[in-house]
């Protein structure tokens, strides 16, 4: 029965038609976006998800055009950091081609030139090279950071630095160890007769027990002179505290020291170590066990490097080869590698009374062999006309002559008058048992005396008696007893002192505040010899830059008695040890007394813009200079390289991250056609047959009206 007052068929009919057409229109809507997701009301966590995956996947793809863009950056400066790699390259071809014998200095001049040249476009290039504008290969391009993330997620960002290339931040970071060390006196007891000598400096000495050291008086002799002291003596270092140390002669006794009569206070004069390892004293002379420097205790050394840090152990005695050795293995850890030499000076003490041809014998050591070779040799040691030359040519061709087993290579002046020996590889140079044969030891002087009594002064009076303070003279020619002076003895050895024009005075051995009294005969004649002091033998750095002061060596028997050596006859020179990097570094010893006798020196740059060719030697060290610009330059185009490939890696990453971002978004958001098709028809259907219904319906209605007619 129908309900006529609802119809509730045609309700019902209308409501299904209404259904449909919203699934209609949906279907409708989902085949024509292609998405399933067209508003948050289709899939509110849908949608949610969707906008999340499309914000990642946009800034992903930026984050690929960045990448991109700092490989173009990369390589723009790598490609100009390539052109300074090969003007580097010519560099070193031409300080190569300078350090060369055959050239002379005008060629060096034109050698030069073209460096000079090649440092001016290695400017050029370094403050030119640009992209988008920003400089990039001279020092300013710093912590510049490459978006490559989509968010601030740690690791989604890169950081690149550039260094500079530019010629004045180009070079070799260097330190070397200290081949010499020097005190200034600030406080001395210098009234004390017999005390030993104990001498104040203003600030930590270093000096260590058995270190040889060298006296030197200042000029002014108020303030600047110790009495009893002989300026240029080499003395032994007995005890020491911080700022004070104690000087005894070289076999160990304590000497007289300052006198009532010489007030000098020694303030402002200096104490040299002789040379950083020391040298035997005369007893240690002739032993030829195993050879071992004394250039450091046992101690560690803390690398603080570029790579990173590492701590070398060093043993006791190490030498200066072993101690490189020992930074070198550890390069890879900190980027700082070490290379030892040995280099020394040898001269001869000038006699202007000698015009001849004398023998002086040692023996010398290096390569650490246990067995000397005998070096014997004629040298020249005057021209007896004032002008003291000399000519050690037959020295140092002795010399060389056993290189092939000492491993000590020796090359004379061009004057002849000095020889400097270099041990390549940092091996210790040790001279002992130096000998000057009795026609090389004495130069006569005939000393007319004519002062009638000297006893109160000590003042021994001759003309033109060409003696100076420090001179060591043997009395030989006393013509009688009753021509005599008395208190000297034939055959002693005296030192001189206090020499003036016309008048002199004589000391025992090194006491020199012991003054000589004679009273004279005036009609005597008394024949005094000259002793040709020493063979002297100084440190050097590898520029050629004397260290310290000179050892002195010579015959231990000329002084008066075995106990009171007047000089050395042996000493050993330890090698320079020289740190390099390309980057600066620092170096931490444990122990203050350690082997730079003072605090490390602090790296220096040597800088490619300070280099020339113009010596040999500036040539060799234009060669370590552009070494360590050529490791630096290497080490920016590897983490240019670095960069390029990760930024690479990077896209590839990314690119595959939308890839994927980009599926699985459209698996969330995208319709399926097939089967919104199907709805469509389905609806379509569904909608045809609704609207049927309702017309019947609707007939049904009419139907009933009928009745009523």
């Amino acid at each position: 029965m129908s309900n006529i007052l609802s119809n509730i068929a045609a309700l019902k009919s209308l409501y299904h038609l209404n259904r449909n057409q919203e699934g209609y229109a949906t279907s409708m809507e989902r085949i024509s976006s292609g998405k399933r997701i067209n508003a948050a009301g289709d899939d509110a966590a849908g949608a949610s998800i969707v906008n999340r995956m499309t914000s990642q996947i946009s800034g992903m793809q930026i984050a690929i055009r960045n990448a991109g863009d700092a490989i173009s950056m990369a390589q723009t400066a790598e490609g100009a950091m390539n052109e300074c790699s090969e003007i580097l390259h010519r560099m070193r071809e031409l300080a190569v081609q300078s350090a060369n014998g055959t050239y002379s200095g005008a060629d060096r001049v034109a050698l030069n030139a073209e460096v000079v040249e090649l440092k001016n476009e290695l400017l050029r290039i370094s403050e030119t090279t640009k992209f988008n504008d920003v400089k990039l290969i001279n020092g300013s391009f710093t912590d510049t950071t490459f978006e490559i993330g989509y968010d601030e997620s740690p690791g989604h960002s890169h950081t690149l630095s550039i260094e500079s290339v530019k010629p004045t931040d180009l070079g070799m970071w260097t330190t070397t160890t200290q081949l010499s060390k020097s005190v200034t006196v600030t406080a001395v007891d210098a009234w004390a007769t017999t005390s030993a000598a104990d001498i104040t400096v203003g600030t930590s000495h270093l000096f260590n027990v058995g270190d040889l050291v060298t006296y030197e008086s200042v000029s002014d002799p108020a303030t600047g002179k110790i009495p009893g002291l002989q300026s240029g003596a080499t003395y032994k270092i007995s005890q020491k505290t911080d700022t004070t140390f104690r000087i005894t002669d070289l076999d160990g006794n304590n000497i007289s020291f300052g006198s009532s009569d010489h007030h000098g206070t020694g303030v402002g004069a200096k104490f040299h170590l002789a040379s950083l390892a020391g040298a035997p004293t005369p007893q240690e002379a002739g032993d030829t066990t195993k050879l071992s420097s004394e250039v450091v205790n046992t101690e560690d050394i803390t690398i603080h490097g570029h790579v990173g840090s590492t701590k070398v152990h060093v043993a006791s005695e190490s030498t200066a080869k072993a101690l490189a050795e020992a930074i070198s293995n550890t390069e890879s850890l900190t980027g700082v590698k070490a290379t030892a030499q040995t280099n020394a000076r040898l001269t001869v003490t000038p006699d202007d009374n000698s015009n001849d041809y004398h023998v002086v014998s040692f023996s010398l050591s290096g390569m650490n062999t246990e067995i000397p070779k005998i070096i014997s040799a004629s040298i020249k040691i005057g021209t007896g006309d004032g002008t003291t030359s000399g000519d050690l040519s037959d020295l140092r061709d002795k010399i060389n002559g056993f290189s092939g087993s000492t491993g000590i290579q020796a090359s004379l002046s061009a004057d002849k008058t000095y020889i400097d020996l270099k041990s390549p590889d940092g091996y210790d140079i040790l001279i002992e048992d130096v000998d000057f044969p009795a026609d090389a030891k004495t130069a006569v002087k005939t000393v007319d005396v004519t002062a009638s009594n000297v006893a109160t002064s000590g003042t021994i009076t001759a003309a033109a008696h060409g003696l100076q303070d420090g001179d060591l003279v043997r009395v030989r020619n006393i013509p009688s007893a009753t021509e005599n002076l008395t208190n000297i003895t034939t055959d002693t050895v005296y030192t001189v002192r206090d020499a003036a024009s016309g008048t002199f005075k004589l000391t025992t051995g090194l006491t020199t505040n012991a003054v000589i009294t004679p009273g004279v005969d005036n009609d005597g004649t008394i024949s005094f010899e000259r002793i040709e002091k020493s063979l002297n033998i100084q440190s050097m750095n590898r520029s050629k830059v004397l260290q310290g002061t000179p050892i002195k060596l010579a015959d231990k028997d000329l002084g008066n008695n075995e106990t009171q050596p007047v000089a050395v006859d042996s000493a050993r020179i330890t090698g320079e040890v020289q740190y390099e990097s390309s980057q600066v570094f620092t170096l931490v010893p444990d122990v203050k007394d350690s082997l730079f006798r003072d605090a490390p020196p602090a790296a220096s740059l040597q800088k490619v813009s300070d280099m020339d060719v113009l010596t040999v030697a500036n040539s060799h060290a234009m060669l370590t200079s552009i070494d360590g610009a050529l490791k630096r330059v290497d080490a920016e185009r590897g983490d240019l390289g670095a960069t390029m490939n990760r930024m690479g890696h990077t896209i590839d990453n990314l690119g595959n991250i939308v890839v994927n971002s980009s599926a699985a978004r459209s698996r969330i958001e995208d319709a399926d056609m097939a089967l919104e098709t199907a709805e469509l028809a389905k609806t379509q259907i569904l909608q045809q047959a609704a609207t049927a219904m309702v017309g019947q319906a609707n007939k049904a209605m009419q139907t009933i009206l009928s009745l009523l007619r």
